[in-house]
């Protein structure tokens, strides 16, 4: 066979001699055989072709075929095993505390420390992952025997079924009009062992009859590995076969050492070889019924390791194949071991080797790449493809060759990946790999864990189109998949039908449903990892029985709260100064409820029932009432909309448009699935009903006190019949009042309980609030300069009070003001219509400075201290004793507001003076 292009003349891993820093650092490896990765070349050469040379590439196209499933994926046999044991959540510390208390409760006298238990707990966990990842005694649990007897092709599955994996089921595969392959399940083994079994060969197809050796087949166990010879039962019309052992190998005679791997001889299937854990091979046989057992090739360590043996055509030869190499073993005297392959990158070991007759090409697989090598020819490795997979010590190929092209499938244990690679020698007599390889459906789960595939073609149909895969689940489950090499123009729909089910009979049918039902047995101290407690009856009173009331009963509540809500503002004992909605008087009307939140709209009243919808929906609600009797009403069903948009003022359109939001209706919706969705529209519409409708004990903006208003009157007429000056109207809150409170710290008494007098405002506050009124337009405002004196005057404005003009204080205005004129020898002042500019800021007093304050008495209004204004004396001549005080500072510290336009509203800016500028000295 030809080669492609390479360099050979070094050699891998040759060390640099030279007087360099680098004395002892390997140099790269040559390039000695093409390696292909997704998307290169990987390597070409020149071919004639008739009196031209062409091109010819590693990597070459071809479209003429591809793989079809047309069936998907059946179930052939159901489960065996109970579900796996989910491991404990508890960390190794809390098993170890576990364990000391095991120890300690049953076994007193055992004095173990608690630091050895968490120790072997830990080195326990750590075997259990390493032994999940690489599992080096983990073979192929399913295979096939076919052979030819009696003008008929028998071809038997062979896989462990049973709770523990240690019963062996041969069931035989029909092949239907050599278009479809169909199992035909068995329910009872054909042999039981001891231990579970981990490993199942089987021999290559055998023409039986006299003279000529029984097919046989070999299972390893946990404890020993044994051959047997397939025969027939008595009964040839019910196709079931019964193995008879043939010979058994122990551990003893392995050197005391676990058998690995095992292979029978192909020529010869009555002999076989087994590999131990330290690499040493022995040859199984049974002359005259005698057992012989015999080391023919010994380990190079001692180490366990990963080994692999396969037999071929050639008599007494072996492949055999460690971590680290793969070697040819020709096992007759004298002849020496070929090495055939050995890695030399760090982290990578060899996992798989296989032979085939049809070419004479070994597969060979690693933890990063599949090599080709011609078993003629084994200098170097004909090709190598990067398979991409990450580090998986179960990777291993199957060869099967798909109309006169060899196809070589890479499977592995930890998943359902199947990747098909069609590399073969053309006409060239070069190795090509043709198309990018590619994945199959998956077989069962695709991310799980499995116990191993078997592959299938009849006899007589080698090298057809088609072929069948089995794959071992876990559970001792068994799915087939049934695939076909099509033309690539063929168009084909991709089964739906997910994981069907095969026609299995009532015996069959008992394994599974028995292995679901099946509970691992973890001793008597299992059960007090938690306890089963049926809270059904605990659910029945909370949410059915609560539900479930007296109709009768809930109508007498609701006409009882009906009857008592016009009344809500007479009959409540706590005086109400915030406004309520319509719910919140049904809330305060009726008795208190028994589940009591924190939040009242969460805690609900005695109209969220079904009476209370229906003295909704015949109008019973005294909403009219409450209307009428309340100081201020105020309907907000505009605010609802934004939020709700189905809600209208009719109730019916309400619930219609509420009925949006209902569940879809199916067949899977039950009676009292529509009963309580109807429940709950009707529900929601209450509930939007009882809050569309605001009330409060009095009208926003407006003051009760009588006494204040008298007191503002007196102060008024005061003031229109003084020559001084006087201060602007105080402020006045409606809802929102500021508490006012003393300084705990300054006067060290207690009077947070105490309600002191009013705030006074200071004179700057009420300057810059003075030019608003309560309910006027601010768009109608109109802003004039107080310093401008240029300017039009503005309109002689009647000065703020606390409320809107009240007519009884003008008319005492009126009243006053001729009796003052009859008294004083002066004629009264006349008010300026032009507003005056703010009072002047007495400078010569030191500015106070006021202590700073907690966050607490920063945030409430504290006590302003109230300007003293000395009245003018009686007469039109000022006694010399008596002196006018300065005016108050309008600049006391309060609450920081935003400047707004108005008479007082700003100060006029100083002009800064043009600084002159200096001249540089110099002449």
């Amino acid at each position: 066979m030809d080669a492609w292009p390479s360099y050979c003349h070094g050699k891998e891993g040759t060390t640099n001699k030279g007087k360099v820093k680098a004395k002892n650092e390997k140099i790269e490896g040559p390039w000695r055989y093409p390696i292909l990765e997704h998307g290169s070349v990987g390597a070409a050469t020149l071919k004639r072709k008739g009196k031209h040379y062409q091109w010819s590439f590693v990597a070459e196209s071809r479209t003429d075929y591809k793989i079809l499933a047309p069936d998907g994926p059946v179930e052939v046999f159901p489960p065996t095993r109970p579900r796996p044991l989910r491991g404990t959540k508890a960390t190794e510390l809390q098993r170890a505390e576990q364990g000391a208390h095991f120890l300690r409760t049953f076994y007193p006298d055992i004095d173990v420390q608690t630091e050895l238990i968490r120790d072997e707990i830990a080195e326990a966990s750590r075997t259990t992952r390493a032994l999940a990842a690489q599992d080096l005694f983990a073979g192929n649990m399913v295979d096939l025997s076919s052979f030819h007897v009696s003008h008929k092709n028998m071809v038997y599955v062979a896989f462990p079924m049973g709770p523990t994996n240690s019963q062996l089921n041969m069931s035989p595969l029909l092949v239907n009009a050599r278009t479809k392959v169909d199992l035909k399940p068995v329910a009872k083994p054909v042999y039981t062992f001891e231990t579970p079994i981990r490993q199942i060969i089987t021999t290559p197809h055998l023409e039986l009859g006299k003279g000529k050796p029984a097919p046989m087949i070999g299972v390893r166990t946990m404890g020993s590995t044994m051959f047997m010879q397939v025969r027939f039962a008595v009964d040839q019309t019910t196709h079931t076969v019964e193995p008879a052992p043939y010979m058994t190998v122990l551990r003893a005679d392995t050197g005391n050492r676990h058998v690995m791997d095992m292979a029978i001889s192909r020529s010869n299937p009555s002999i076989g070889y087994v590999v131990n854990d330290a690499g040493a091979i022995f040859r199984c046989s049974a002359p005259d019924e005698k057992r012989a057992i015999e080391l023919v090739h010994i380990g190079s360590t001692s180490e366990r390791s990963l080994y692999r043996i396969t037999a071929t055509e050639v008599r007494e030869s072996l492949l055999a194949l460690s971590d680290e190499s793969a070697s040819l073993l020709d096992l007759r005297a004298g002849k020496r071991t070929h090495i055939l392959y050995e890695t030399s990158r760090p982290h990578t070991i060899l996992t798989s080797i296989e032979s085939s007759k049809d070419d004479s090409i070994i597969r060979l697989i690693s933890s990063t790449e599949i090599l080709w090598i011609d078993g003629r020819n084994t200098r170097k490795p004909l090709l190598s493809v990067k398979h991409g997979r990450a580090f998986d010590t179960t990777l291993s190929s199957h060869t099967q060759v798909m109309i006169s092209s060899p196809l070589t499938f890479l499977t592995s244990r930890h998943n359902s990946l199947v990747t098909v690679y069609d590399v073969s020698r053309e006409h060239d007599n070069l190795v090509h790999a043709y198309d990018t390889p590619y994945a199959l459906p998956p077989i069962s789960h695709p991310d799980g864990a499995h116990l191993g595939y078997a592959f299938f073609q009849s006899p007589t149909l080698a090298g057809s189109k088609r072929i069948s895969i089995l794959q071992l689940s876990e559970r001792g489950g068994l799915s087939l998949l049934n695939l076909q090499r099509a033309p690539f123009s063929t168009s084909h729909e991709t089964s739906k039908r997910g994981h069907p089910q095969a026609e299995w009979s009532d015996e069959v049918k008992k394994l599974g449903e028995a292995a679901s039902a099946t509970k691992h047995d973890l001793g008597p101290l299992a059960g007090r990892g938690h306890s089963v407690v049926d809270l059904g009856m605990a659910y029945q009173t909370l949410f059915i029985q609560h539900e479930e009331k007296n109709l009768t009963a809930q109508t007498n509540v609701v006409f009882d709260v009906l009857e008592h809500m016009p009344s809500i503002w007479q009959d409540a004992e706590i005086p109400i100064e915030h406004a309520l909605t319509t719910f919140d008087i049904a809330m305060r009307s009726g008795p208190e409820p028994v589940d009591a939140s924190r939040n009242d709209w969460f805690t609900g009243s005695a109209l969220d029932s079904v009476a209370g919808y229906r003295a909704l929906q015949q109008g019973r609600i005294p909403r009219h009432r409450l209307i009428e009797l309340a100081p201020w009403h105020f309907e907000v069903p505009s605010i609802i909309r934004r939020s709700a948009p189905g809600f209208e003022d009719d109730l019916q359109n309400t619930l219609e448009n509420l009925s949006h939001y209902d569940l879809p209706d199916g067949s899977s919706r039950t009676a009292p699935s529509f009963r309580r969705g109807s429940e709950a529209r009707s529900q929601l519409a209450l509930d939007l009903s009882l809050s569309s409708d605001v009330f409060a004990p009095k009208r926003p903006g407006k003051d009760t006190t009588n006494l204040d208003e008298d007191v503002i009157s007196i102060s008024r007429s005061t003031q229109a019949m003084s020559l001084g000056d006087f201060e602007p109207a105080p402020v006045f809150f409606s809802f929102l009042r500021p508490i006012n409170k003393t300084d705990r710290r300054s006067t060290g008494e207690d009077t947070a309980d105490e309600p002191s007098a009013k705030p006074t405002m200071p004179s700057g506050v009420r300057l810059l609030l003075q030019e608003w009124e309560v309910g006027t337009d601010p768009w109608q405002y109109e802003y004039r300069d107080a310093y401008d004196e240029s300017g039009p005057p503005p309109a002689a404005r009647v000065q703020r009070s606390g409320k809107t003009a009240i007519p009884h204080e003008a008319q005492l205005e009126k009243e006053l003001r001729p009796a003052t004129q009859t008294l004083s020898q002066r004629p009264p002042a006349a008010m300026r219509s032009i507003p005056r500019a703010p009072p002047t800021v007495a400078v010569s007093q030191p500015p106070q400075v006021q202590p700073r304050r907690p966050l607490v008495a920063a945030r409430s209004l504290e006590s302003f201290a109230t300007p003293t204004l000395r009245p003018p004396p009686s007469g039109s001549q000022p006694q010399p004793t008596e002196t006018w005080s300065a005016p108050e500072s309008s600049q006391e510290i309060v609450t920081s507001t935003q400047v707004l336009p108005g008479v007082h509203g700003g100060r006029p800016v100083l002009a800064k003076k043009k600084t002159a500028k200096k001249r540089l000295g110099g002449f």
